[in-house]
């Protein structure tokens, strides 16, 4: 069956006959393409959907600002959002750079950051092997960190580190923070010294993370080598999310 727009939007919109939801359904069985292309108009859908009710001007307008430029001329995208522009940004970017575009095609570096680098939350957990200052300093740094003051965060987790050189969960919500502000090199050091601990938790987080501070600074070579890492390892979390930015990064 030819994959086509018409075909996605009727199969969303329950408007197919039994004959073709019968072969749809078997080609989306056999198709892990088609599952991409299938998501991305559900995105598309539910963006429109919570929409409605916005002034597309306004919406443009969002998109302007969620992707200003930087002196360089480099797109630039906050690694979180308010949620309430999530709609906005979705259909607005897909407005900028067109459905014909996106589908079954190669996306730039940013815009796949901008798909799947989420918002990671914060869970410190209280050790009895941590000194009252880590533990004063690790509380202060949470606090900066769930209010979106990161500039705050960091200054704590740096002086946590300074304690204790070796405090793997302050470096890597360190890299987070930083990520939040775009400073994509120190996060991506941050998550370096996580990854080179090689004895924690946050190794795979961390090796994801360094792949999505690799495409926001346009390293496009590392960033392909250490998502390759990702996908090979089936037991990794994040590898079927790998997988798909390989297929949909340009060559």
């Amino acid at each position: 069956m030819k994959r086509d727009r018409h075909i996605l939007q009727k199969y969303l919109d329950n408007e197919l006959s039994e004959k073709e939801l019968a072969r749809f359904e078997q080609e989306l069985n056999a198709s892990p393409d088609l599952l991409v292309d299938l998501d991305l108009y559900k995105e598309v859908d539910e963006a429109i959907a919570d929409t409605e009710v916005l002034d597309f001007r306004a919406q443009l307008t969002d998109l302007r600002d969620e992707t200003r430029r930087s002196e360089t001329g480099r797109r630039v995208f906050r690694f979180t959002r308010p949620w309430h522009y999530a709609a906005s940004a979705a259909l607005a970017l897909l407005v900028a750079i067109g459905l014909a575009t996106v589908l079954g095609r190669p996306l730039s570096n940013n815009d796949l950051f901008a798909k799947y680098m989420k918002p990671y939350e914060l869970v410190l957990t209280n050790r009895s092997v941590d000194n009252e200052a880590t533990q004063l300093w690790l509380n202060q740094a949470q606090d900066y960190y769930q209010r979106g003051e990161f500039e705050k965060a960091i200054e704590c987790f740096d002086e946590v580190l300074e304690i204790n050189a070796g405090k793997v969960e302050a470096d890597f919500y360190m890299g987070v923070s930083y990520m939040e502000i775009e400073q994509h090199q120190d996060a991506s050091e941050s998550f370096t010294r996580v990854i080179e601990h090689n004895d924690n938790l946050f190794i795979q987080k961390s090796e994801w993370f360094l792949a999505g501070c690799l495409l926001a600074m346009d390293e496009t070579d590392r960033a392909r080598r250490q998502l390759a890492l990702i996908a090979s390892s089936s037991n990794h979390y994040y590898s079927k999310d790998a997988a798909k930015i390989l297929k949909r990064m340009k060559r």
